[in-house]
């Protein structure tokens, strides 16, 4: 049997998959001293740089274990973790560490704190409750993947031993015949992400996970991608106006993750928000799936959702740039109608941004020119910092074919058509499209 025995005692182990009998406290009933233990945890995890994500409603369980008929507490911790230091913090061999918040005259204090296997509140006798725990194997003698259970009394000052006792061979057999018959796997995803429409009415979109019912993204009228989600009612939402932030994260290239803002949609219960660049870069990477969190409260918890399969990601969002380049270029040449290009380029003054991008919010820089002047509008930051906006005369500008060379900037501008060029500097980027003084984000004007 010690195959069983280390398969059911690393079944034990994630002590947050056991099912507690005993009914689970909302948040807003906590005691305060309970409130503070959660409170600590979380501000811990701030001061190290960390995401908070909890399970609340499994972090603390009302019962009663002292015997004086007043509630007790006892506390999962590994019910939280810190991005910081994930569920190792709390679990281990022996199990995951478990608090106990005993009644006294003076209130709730600390009398049990211990890594446990799984725990449950018995009868030891007529009159007395007890704690069954599962230990480590050691406790009785044995290997540490074995189970040893004991029964724990308190009696006003410490913990007593009440009994204490190896699992059996027939134990094990009955735990593996449990394991078999028992519980639905838990939800995941492995629906592919399609592609389809064209133009502005193009969308790619990944269907039946676990936490909502689609994902899509679509092109952006006035240019780059917008991300929406269709939420399932199990699914905790902000209160009306705020945003639903998810965190996404991939491992393929070392832990990454980036977190994209949502916000509901006007009459609809769609979310939806401009799609953040590094989720993007998670979305179309190498992982075949990222692990996903949400915060309803603008990042001060979090809670884990299910896993979501990038199974096809890479193409179907490929092909939906595609389209939605396309789309705002088409959009800008109807837009300059009835504008002269200005001299020596030849194109219409205003701003340039990237086909894949936002005209109100460009991902790095928008290119400015207005015939006399060139700028490389980028954020509105700080002189000499990154995001400078940096606006100079154009200066001499040499032709080779459809292109002009600009020595002062060192750069090469080939004209595509009066609304669209393509800049050299190091590497040719993707075409950019022209976007109007109106359009542009007031970030990235020049003065």
């Amino acid at each position: 049997m010690t195959g069983g025995r280390l398969r059911v005692a690393a079944l034990l182990l994630p002590l947050l998959a056991m099912a507690q009998s005993q009914a689970a406290a909302r948040a807003a009933e906590w005691p305060r001293e309970v409130q503070a233990v959660y409170d600590g945890l979380k501000q811990e995890c701030r001061a190290e740089g960390g995401k908070f994500v909890a399970d609340r409603a499994a972090f603390a369980t009302q019962t009663e274990v002292t015997n004086d008929g007043k509630p007790d507490w006892i506390i999962a911790y590994a019910a939280t973790r810190c991005t910081t230091s994930g569920y190792s913090a709390w679990c281990g061999t022996a199990g995951c560490v478990i608090g106990i918040l005993g009644s006294g005259p003076a209130g709730l204090r600390e009398i049990f704190n211990d890594n446990l296997r799984d725990w449950k509140v018995v009868a030891v006798d007529a009159k007395r409750k007890g704690l069954e725990t599962s230990v480590h194997g050691s406790v009785c003698g044995g290997v540490g993947a074995e189970i040893c259970m004991q029964t724990l009394v308190w009696n006003g000052k410490k913990w007593a031993v009440a009994k204490q006792r190896r699992w059996t061979d027939a134990d094990y057999a009955a735990a593996e015949n449990g394991e078999a018959g028992g519980g639905a796997p838990p939800p995941m995803h492995a629906a592919r992400w399609q592609f389809g429409g064209s133009g502005m009415g193009a969308i790619a979109a990944t269907t039946d996970h676990p936490d909502f019912v689609a994902l899509g993204l679509r092109c952006q009228p006035g240019g780059g991608v917008y991300m929406t989600m269709m939420p399932k009612p199990g699914l905790a939402l902000p209160a009306a106006g705020q945003a639903l932030l998810v965190d996404f994260k991939g491992s393929a290239n070392g832990d990454y993750d980036a977190v994209q803002s949502l916000v509901q949609e006007p009459g609809k219960p769609d979310l939806s928000g401009p799609l953040d660049p590094g989720v993007e870069q998670l979305l179309v990477g190498a992982d075949t799936g990222l692990e996903l969190m949400a915060s309803t409260d603008g990042g001060d918890e979090w809670r884990d959702l299910n896993y979501m399969s990038l199974a096809g990601s890479t193409a179907a969002i490929r092909s939906l740039r595609q389209q939605c380049a396309g789309a705002a270029g088409a959009s800008a040449g109807q837009q300059s109608v009835g504008k002269k290009a200005a001299p020596p380029l030849g194109i219409v003054p205003g701003y340039y941004v990237l086909e894949s991008e936002s005209c109100a919010a460009p991902s790095f820089e928008a290119v400015y020119y207005d015939g006399r002047r060139l700028g490389l509008m980028r954020g509105g930051g700080a002189p000499g910092s990154e995001n400078e906006n940096i606006v100079g005369p154009l200066g001499p500008v040499e032709k080779s074919g459809k292109a002009f060379f600009l020595p002062e900037w060192e750069m090469e501008v080939k004209i595509l058509s009066p609304t669209r060029i393509q800049l050299t500097i190091q590497d040719t980027e993707a075409p950019r499209r022209w976007c109007s003084d109106s359009q542009i984000g007031a970030k990235w004007k020049a003065r």
